[in-house]
């Protein structure tokens, strides 16, 4: 494989983690409400939401 693909895998799955360790170190950074999914889907199609 190539080094720089393989690089960039690996520094997406540092970030990610990175991300999900400060979504629960600080949880107020993200609001009071819940999650919302903002794709609307009918069907097979999918499109983002307004």
């Amino acid at each position: 494989m190539n080094m720089r693909l393989l690089f960039r895998r690996w520094a997406g799955s540092l970030l990610g983690l990175v991300d999900e360790y400060w979504a629960m170190r600080r949880p107020w950074h993200y609001g009071n409400r819940d999650p919302q999914c903002e794709l609307h889907c009918d069907g097979q199609q999918c499109r983002p939401g307004r």
